[in-house]
């Protein structure tokens, strides 16, 4: 899929979130005595596993340190076991690990119990990220714990800028119409992963 292969992997190259950008570089940057703990919220496609990720690197967290759990999937049983891995350090040269839980509003409340419970742990050698379509999931207590970032979709123009530039380094075939970039974003919404993955049959159809 396309949005995979061309999926930021810096915060320099994500797409029309520069305001969210600068906030969490600002707290990565702070010298903490306990781990940070970061709320993605935001429409679906708004690129909330991807600065995720971002923060990873610009962190200095190798990939194999990155620990990424489905919520759906993630019982109390698993956060005991995260809970217990905590303190140990990533084998990368910083030894910072990152924990993911995508989709956290799909946690049960014992398992979100077990959540306030990890936050309250988290080593100073831990980046801990949810990501989040409903911004009021949990209790009040437990949302406190994290540095919420709220996530908007990009602009147009962001976007029709970045598919303008997928289609050129994917060679595929362009409208004669120099405007088409932002006509499919007119018309088929602001979802960048959506329309970045749909890209190359909406050129092919003459869309």
């Amino acid at each position: 899929m396309l949005a995979e292969k061309y999926r930021p992997t810096t915060f320099d190259e994500v797409v029309g979130q520069n305001r969210i950008v600068a906030q969490m570089k600002w707290y990565l940057d702070q010298p903490n005595a306990s781990g940070h703990a970061f709320l993605l919220t935001g429409p679906s496609g708004s690129g909330k596993t991807t600065l995720a990720y971002c923060a990873g690197q610009y962190w200095g967290i190798d990939d194999f340190d990155i620990v990424k759990v489905e919520s759906a999937e993630c019982d109390v049983s698993r956060l005991r076991e995260l809970y217990e891995h905590l303190p140990y350090y990533g084998v990368g040269g910083k030894g910072r690990k990152l924990y993911m839980l995508d989709e956290i509003h799909t946690l049960t409340g014992r398992a979100a119990d077990r959540l306030l419970s990890l936050l309250e742990a988290l080593p100073r050698h831990v980046l801990f990220i949810g990501t989040t379509t409903e911004e009021s999931w949990a209790s009040p207590v437990l949302l406190s714990r994290f540095v919420r970032f709220d996530l908007s979709k990009p602009r147009s123009k962001d976007i029709a800028a970045h598919l303008e530039s997928i289609a050129a380094r994917e060679g595929l075939p362009l409208p004669e119409d120099g405007a088409w970039a932002e006509k499919l974003v007119k018309y088929h919404g602001l979802n960048l992963r959506d329309l970045v993955n749909q890209l190359p049959a909406r050129l092919m159809n003459g869309e």
